[in-house]
């Protein structure tokens, strides 16, 4: 797996680079890809709201939005914005960490990259049992500490 982070948020956002590679095998693993190349890009809602307006002609803030930039039966190649204003806009509100409302977001991008959809209710029910089942998993495997420094 190729993976590139951009951090575009600001100087003082810092990851755990090793931590990100780990979570993202264990989901790629599950679905049998054993080649990814994928860009996490840390930024803001700002950013967010931009291209949720220009690529999908909506004008609301989101926590995430997901490119795949592959090509038909080819590896996947994707990337991954994620808004971390809005990561932790919604840690506060659902009482949840910081770093594990990240990790939601993330498996969230990652579930887009590997086809799944969160256009109706059931769609979405489904992403939201895959994304506890992830992060039940890290948290029992202690396999990230955090991710987000």
């Amino acid at each position: 797996m190729k993976l590139n982070i951009i951090n575009d948020y600001n100087s003082k956002a810092s990851y755990n680079i090793n931590s990100f590679k780990k979570l993202l095998k264990k989901i790629l693993s599950d679905y049998k890809i054993t080649e990814a190349k994928l860009s996490i890009i840390l930024s803001n809602r700002k950013l967010l709201n931009k291209l949720k307006q220009n690529y999908f002609n909506l004008d609301h803030f989101t926590d995430v939005i997901v490119f795949n930039l592959e090509d038909e039966n080819k590896p996947i190649d994707g990337e991954i914005y994620i808004s971390l204003d809005d990561v932790l806009q919604n840690s506060i509100l659902y009482k949840e960490s910081f770093n594990n409302e990240f990790k939601r977001v993330l498996i969230h991008g990652v579930l887009h990259l590997l086809g799944f959809e969160d256009s109706t209710i059931d769609k979405k029910k489904e992403m939201t049992i895959l994304e506890n089942q992830y992060i039940t998993y890290e948290l029992k495997n202690h396999l990230i500490e955090n991710i987000i420094c």
